[in-house]
């Protein structure tokens, strides 16, 4: 950071930059109070305006109200003979309208779509209001600002309806002169009839609403111009004056020659609590800035030797713990290749017991029935600790790193019948119901086939051991054309899995409890198997289950593995998706 001497020349004072935030938020409020009341002003002069069109239709209207009502007494003579005489509503109402007129700017007329008279045709405005009043018929006024040779004005047009006095000369039938010698035109009552236009020239209306915003900016901006010069002083005072001072107490304490340093707080006129106590408070700095100062530079050196001495032992540290590291993975090494070397020596005697168990099983007679059930506890927990020995082989070899995938092309529905006649027997025989379905729409993939069949071999064998006498164990295989998925679905109405125990299921020789080790034996790494070989061939593994509703397991495996690409060119013959749908 700078010295306060580095500072730029642009930097402004507080005073400065008390007065431009004043002004600048004069000049807003000054801006937002000016389009509020021009918008206030606006809206009464049109409502002003408005009004005044009412008025001058209403006025309108009741002439020719009267003139329609006393049209039969104006065609008769005193003794009551007909006499038509040529004065109608009509006539009467252009009259009065042009009347109206004379003595002021206000312009009012009649008009009509298919006026009898074409000076009685409408203009632009009067043509939108007819035909706003057809699209609507509750409507009954339009208005809007319009201008006329350079001049704004104020358009008002209210809808006029046939009565019943209006069907003489405008009703049924259609076609018929009337007393006028027009054709009528067939209206009903209720008909939009024609309707009365205002025209009103808006020059003095908008000279007094400009005069009204001239005079409530000039009285809100004395206000906030008060207001600024009050708040500016008021701050000058308590603020600005108080910070001075303790900027340059500030300076007199950076000075290499300082002498003890005690700041007068303001006077107790334009004091505050605030204030006051930050004066204090630095005075108190500046003794105990002056008490430390002969002291800091023992403590600069006493805290450059702790560091020091700190940073050998966290060296030192470091250095153990990379030997340990490097000890763990020697040992870790050693775990691997000894659960390989013993599950692989285990596996040869165990084959050799199996099939000697087989040959004495074809040398015994029909009549030996507990040799043969002795013999098929030999071959049955034969095969259980087979296994768990091949289980354990696999999952040395993978934390050691020496499985590798063999990417080709594999027929699902080949795992599934292979593991489907495996799995019939030993599900018979513990009375479960078996069944497997693969859809019609399930695709060729790449994948590898082994890792494949110890997927769905560990999940049924699991799902069987688990499903008491009389459940079902299914196998579906599907096939997602979105996610260019094949699903393997392993479902079984066994005891099922809490939701607190369902990543549980897939950790390395763990079960759900210790009373489902004791009642269907196992060693907790079938699961974590089928987890690690999904992985391994770029699926997923999803579990569905609860306690008394079963399980279910599905795999998700893609149609190609993610370097099945390389593989395939090396090999050949899969240069091609459709080379793996069916």
């Amino acid at each position: 950071m700078g010295s306060l001497e580095e500072r730029s020349g642009w930097d402004a004072g507080l005073k400065t930059k008390i007065a431009g935030l004043l002004l600048a938020m004069a000049f807003v409020l000054l801006a937002v109070f000016g389009t509020w009341t021009y918008a206030e002003q606006r809206k009464a002069t049109e409502a002003e305006l408005l009004e005044t069109s009412r008025v001058l239709v209403d006025e309108m209207d009741a002439v020719w109200d009267f003139v329609s009502l006393n049209q039969e007494r104006i065609d008769c003579t005193s003794d009551g003979t007909y006499e038509y005489k040529g004065l109608h509503c009509a006539i009467v109402g252009k009259s009065v309208a042009v009347l109206f007129s004379r003595e002021s700017d206000y312009r009012m007329r009649f008009t009509k779509t298919d006026p009898r008279n074409i000076s009685n045709a409408p203009d632009e405005v009067e043509a939108a209001a007819l035909a706003y009043f057809e699209r609507d018929p509750q409507a009954s006024e339009y208005y809007c600002f319009d201008d006329e040779v350079g001049e704004q004005v104020f358009r008002y047009v209210s809808a006029m309806h046939i009565t019943d006095q209006c069907t003489d000369c405008h009703g049924s039938p259609a076609g018929e002169i009337d007393v006028t010698g027009y054709p009528r035109e067939g209206l009903a009552r209720g008909d939009l009839a024609g309707a009365a236009s205002v025209t009103i020239p808006t020059a003095l209306y908008d000279s007094n609403m400009w005069l009204a915003v001239g005079t409530n900016l000039l009285f809100f901006l004395v206000i906030i111009a008060g207001m600024c010069v009050g708040f500016y002083i008021v701050l000058d005072r308590l603020v600005t004056r108080p910070v001075a001072e303790l900027s340059s107490g500030l300076r007199r304490v950076g000075e290499a020659s300082a002498r003890p340093v005690c700041l007068k707080p303001p006077h107790a006129a334009y004091a505050t609590s605030e204030i006051s106590d930050l004066f204090i408070r630095f005075n108190e700095m500046a003794a105990r800035i002056e008490a430390l100062h002969a002291g800091l530079e023992g403590q600069v050196e006493e805290r450059t030797e702790q560091l020091r001495r700190a940073n050998e032992e966290l060296r030192a540290q470091r250095l153990h713990v990379e030997r340990v590291n490097e000890r763990l993975k020697g040992e870790n090494r050693y775990k691997s290749d000894f659960l390989a070397i013993v599950s692989h020596e285990l596996r040869t005697p165990l084959t050799s017991v199996l099939a000697f168990a087989e040959l004495l099983d074809d040398s015994l007679g029909s009549d030996e029935a507990l040799a043969r059930a002795q013999l098929e506890e030999i071959r049955k927990n034969g095969r259980v600790l087979l296994e768990m020995v091949d289980n354990v082989l696999e999952t040395a070899r993978i934390q050691a790193g020496s499985e590798h995938v063999n990417l080709e092309i594999v027929d699902v529905s080949d795992i599934i019948g292979l593991v489907e006649s495996s799995t019939d027997a030993v599900a018979v025989k513990k009375g479960v119901s078996f069944s497997t379905s693969v859809d019609h729409d399930v695709p060729l993939i790449v994948s590898d086939w082994e890792k494949l069949r110890r997927i769905v071999s560990n999940l049924v064998s699991n799902a069987v051991k688990f499903t008491p006498s009389g459940g079902d164990v299914s196998v579906h295989v599907s096939f997602d054309v979105r996610k260019r998925e094949v699903a393997i679905a392993v479902r079984d109405t066994g005891i099922g899995i809490p939701a607190d125990k369902h990543r549980l299921v897939f950790e390395r020789f763990t079960q759900e409890n210790m009373s489902t080790v004791r009642r269907y034996g196992g060693s907790g790494l079938g699961l974590s198997l089928v987890d690690d070989l999904v992985s391994m061939l770029g699926g997923s593994i999803d579990l569905v289950s609860a306690p008394g509703f079963g399980s279910t397991f599905t795999v998700n495996l893609p149609i190609r593995a993610a370097d099945a690409d390389n593989d395939c060119a090396e090999g050949g013959g899969c240069d091609d998706e459709n080379h793996v749908d069916r």
